[in-house]
């Protein structure tokens, strides 16, 4: 159920099951020396997260990692929910995003992504209406990413297929984590 105040949906703080910070921080931590290692100096930084599968946990590892990298107080951490699926990345906020990925690049507009300090959600349709034009909206956006004043935009993609635009947008980001189910994800895939 929506938190409602004053007739309105309202931002809900979020929290992160405590068993599982520790490995997001890790994660936190070997991104940033990966990013150290090649002297990626510039902000911000695109992150994508996919797997080969639904149900592999991206969604999860994306939000964790964006928190986690939010909570180191260095600077301003951008979520972008690429799913098609509602709820993906919507742990942070009950009810609708009320912030899209063009608004969230304009400081003035981007208040409504806020979820907690230094942490900002937004949703991007990836919907197969849009997987056609989505990779060349997504390439005119990334000079407004670049310029923008994010330290890492995470982007939590939908699963890697010949037909999703995941492969497409890859090509686009800093570096793509692909998350592997143990015993589950099908070596071929």
């Amino acid at each position: 159920e929506p938190a409602v105040e004053n007739g309105r949906l309202e931002v809900v703080a979020w929290k992160l099951d405590s068993l599982l910070n520790p490995f997001y921080d890790a994660l936190r931590d070997r991104l940033m020396v990966y990013f150290e290692s090649i002297n990626l100096t510039r902000k911000p930084k695109l992150v994508a997260v996919t797997s080969t599968d639904k149900g592999s946990g991206v969604s999860t590892i994306a939000s964790g990692l964006a928190a986690s990298l939010s909570e180191t107080g260095d600077g301003r951490v951008l979520l972008v929910d690429m799913n098609v699926e509602r709820g993906s990345a919507q742990q942070f906020i009950r009810g609708e995003t009320r912030c899209q990925l063009d608004d969230a690049l304009v400081s003035e507009k981007r208040d409504t992504a806020l979820v907690q300090e230094n942490l900002y959600v937004v949703r991007e349709d990836s919907s197969e209406k849009l997987q056609r034009v989505l990779p060349k909206r997504f390439a005119s956006l990334v000079p407004k990413l670049k310029a923008s004043d994010y330290d890492y935009i995470i982007f939590d993609m939908p699963p890697v297929s010949h037909t999703s635009v995941t492969s497409r947008l890859a090509g686009l980001m800093d570096t793509t984590l692909l998350v592997i189910e143990s015993e589950k994800t099908d070596r071929d895939a």
